[in-house]
């Protein structure tokens, strides 16, 4: 029996022409998050750790006419900034537009660097209605253990963003798992 390939290396997106007239270097925006389809796939998966649902959870979504003004393709990376934090995503043209001036993250370890921590008495964060920024980067977007490393400080004992930012991946093995090969 034949079953079909389920794997998918990036989300399916619309495609994106980009004009260089009426360009903008920063737009604002609305950020909402929620869940996906393809992160959800991941997850069932057990995949966080990988590039695959780096591609489907750090991403933002994003109108086609506002990548572009931005002049953003398809998996271009961009920095999204809020009160909270930033983060580098990839750009990807959103499935459901037409809805300018909003872009969605998928809730996950992307979303959360930039979303409050503030639950005013309801157990969750405000996933939703977010003003934020969005501007375009040579950043490269990272994979989940080293995102964690980077916004947490998790399994490095540097402070310095700097050094951070140069030291190899943790690439997709487990915690446990690169322990043990250290050792």
């Amino acid at each position: 029996m034949h079953y079909a390939n389920t794997y998918l290396e990036k989300p399916v997106v619309p495609d994106v022409k980009i004009n260089k007239e009426g360009s903008v270097d920063v737009l604002k925006c609305m950020l909402n998050t929620g869940s996906d389809i393809y992160q959800g796939a991941c997850k069932k998966r057990g995949s966080t750790l990988k590039e695959e649902y780096k591609n489907a959870s750090g991403t933002c979504y994003m109108d086609p006419r506002d990548m572009e003004k931005l002049g953003v393709n398809n998996w271009d990376t961009v920095l999204v900034k809020t009160d909270w934090g930033e983060v580098v995503v990839s750009a990807a043209a959103s499935r459901d537009a037409p809805h300018e001036g909003q872009v969605f993250i998928c809730k996950g370890p992307w979303a959360n660097t930039v979303v409050s921590a503030e639950t005013y008495c309801c157990i969750d964060p405000t996933y939703k209605g977010i003003h934020c920024t969005v501007e375009k980067t040579d950043k490269k977007v990272l994979l989940m253990a080293d995102l964690m490393r980077k916004n947490y400080k998790k399994w490095v004992d540097e402070d310095d963003d700097e050094v951070l930012e140069n030291m190899p991946s943790l690439g997709e093995l487990p915690v446990f798992k690169r322990k043990e090969q250290e050792d």
